[in-house]
């Protein structure tokens, strides 16, 4: 589950380097994970998954801190973009992989290329230095600043066919589009996926009882977390691990420890070193550094990712329950 963002530039003359260094930063600061992305002249779209539900203050991050800069490198006032960012919800791997493909397609998708031929239009989009397409297909060099694990939905064995399979299902639509991903961006302003997911994110939109929402933009309520007594009791219970397990060597226990780390860190508002202290750490760098090795993990391995995305949702509705 990811979400899909917008902005709209105010001023043409943006620097896509300096833009991406702020990316990071702010990819770093707020744990987000980038799937995709594309910088247009008028506009950019990420493709991102944010384990923290933290999209709002993400955003907000980066589009202020490169306004700060822009206006500071070029002695220029007023807007830099045109209005707030729009983000919708996605769920269901078959839409995510057809939105790296809306992001990808856009360098191509524009007026000048409206009358060229398909072979102009796949030598423009494979020169196009300021997308994740590149990595993605293969004619590029990967990014450290993309994770690339969409690729492994597309279901093959080795690195090298996933990237020349994806860059077939890419260049097989240069010269039309995706119809039923278009539809199921018109369904609802806040999210794309199946009908029952489009409804429950739509009736939790509802129920935040928000006044000032501006259609295309999603503002998430902010749901009240569980202290970390009764998070670390139910965590347990979904990793299979018993009470004294809790400060036990984490290399004894292996990826269940690390899990339980996760868990607590994301379902409660408890700071690392409290978390650390539970969990019988000697410091709250021990805690950091596990969630690193945790992501790296989550970022190489699909099964693993999809394993801890069923637990986390598990425990959810353990302590709703």
């Amino acid at each position: 589950m990811g979400y899909v963002c917008e902005t709209v530039w105010e001023w043409r003359d943006i620097g896509e380097l300096d833009i991406l260094e702020q990316l990071k930063d702010a990819m770093e600061a707020d744990e987000v994970v980038l799937h995709a992305y594309v910088l247009m002249s008028n506009h950019y779209h990420l493709l991102v998954e944010t384990p923290l539900g933290n999209v709002q203050k993400f955003m907000q991050r980066l589009n202020t801190a490169y306004a700060m800069y822009y206006r500071f490198k070029h002695d220029k006032v007023g807007h830099c973009f045109q209005g707030r960012y729009g983000a919708k919800l996605v769920k269901d791997d078959e839409y995510i992989l057809r939105l790296t493909r809306y992001i990808h397609l856009n360098p191509v998708k524009i007026a000048r290329y409206r009358n060229s031929g398909l072979e102009e239009r796949k030598v423009a989009l494979q020169s196009y230095r300021w997308s994740s397409y590149r990595g993605y297909a293969g004619v590029g060099p990967k990014e450290d600043l993309v994770n690339y694990r969409c690729l492994k939905l597309l279901g093959r064995y080795t690195d090298k066919r996933s990237r020349a399979e994806y860059r077939e299902y890419i260049e097989g639509l240069l010269g039309g589009e995706d119809a039923e991903l278009k539809e199921a961006q018109e369904i609802s302003a806040y999210a794309i996926g199946d009908r029952e997911f489009i409804e429950a994110t739509e009736e939790d939109i509802k129920e935040a009882k928000m006044s000032k929402v501006v259609t295309g933009d999603i503002v998430w309520p902010a749901k009240k977390k569980k202290g970390l007594d009764e998070v670390a009791e139910a965590a347990l219970r979904v990793v299979g691990l018993k009470t004294e397990d809790l400060t036990a060597n984490g290399r004894r226990l292996g990826e269940k420890k690390s899990i339980v780390v996760e868990l607590l860190c994301r379902h409660t508002s408890a700071s690392q070193r409290d978390v650390a202290k539970k969990l019988g750490y000697r410091s709250e760098t021990s805690v950091g550094k596990q969630r690193q090795l945790f992501r790296s993990r989550m970022n190489e391995d699909t099964a693993f990712a999809k394993t801890f995305e069923k637990q986390s949702n598990k425990l959810e509705k353990l302590l709703v329950s």
